[in-house]
């Protein structure tokens, strides 16, 4: 799994951010979108969720977490995509790459400000153009 950075370590790396960018929009997070607005279009959502309460609530919340924990297992498993032998460590470091992804969506939401509507579109097809050139790399590689 060494080699396979050293190999092939910027298509990776595009593959990487590509996946960052998209768990911050499927998550709905600060540079896509904020909860905490009163914006017409987050207000539609909101009040889907805030119609419920108790188990109900609980499994939508619950819903959210395990998409944003999906996306940044995804994310965590292309950084550090070897394993130590152990199960123990390999639990303990599968969870601190964790850690780190999720330290990283949280200073990406506290540096970035929320996108304009017309602007998140651009943000996504970012994430697009960022798995194109790692596909033309790597199929140019492999030539």
């Amino acid at each position: 799994p060494f080699g396979l950075w050293q190999a092939a370590g910027p298509p990776l790396l595009f593959v990487t951010i590509a996946f960052f960018i998209v768990l911050l929009t499927e998550s709905s997070r600060v540079p896509v979108d904020d909860p905490a607005t009163h914006l017409e279009l987050t207000m539609i959502h909101e009040v889907m969720v805030l119609d419920h309460s108790g188990p109900d609530f609980a499994l939508i919340e619950l819903g959210s977490f395990l998409k944003l924990f999906f996306y940044s297992t995804l994310i965590s498993r292309l950084i550090c995509p070897f394993t130590l032998g152990h199960a123990a460590a390999d639990a303990g470091l599968f969870f601190i790459v964790l850690g780190l992804v999720y330290t990283a969506v949280g200073v990406t939401e506290s540096v970035m400000a929320r996108y304009r509507m017309d602007k998140v579109p651009q943000f996504v097809l970012t994430s697009f153009a960022l798995a194109f050139f790692a596909t033309v790399i790597t199929l140019e590689f492999i030539k």
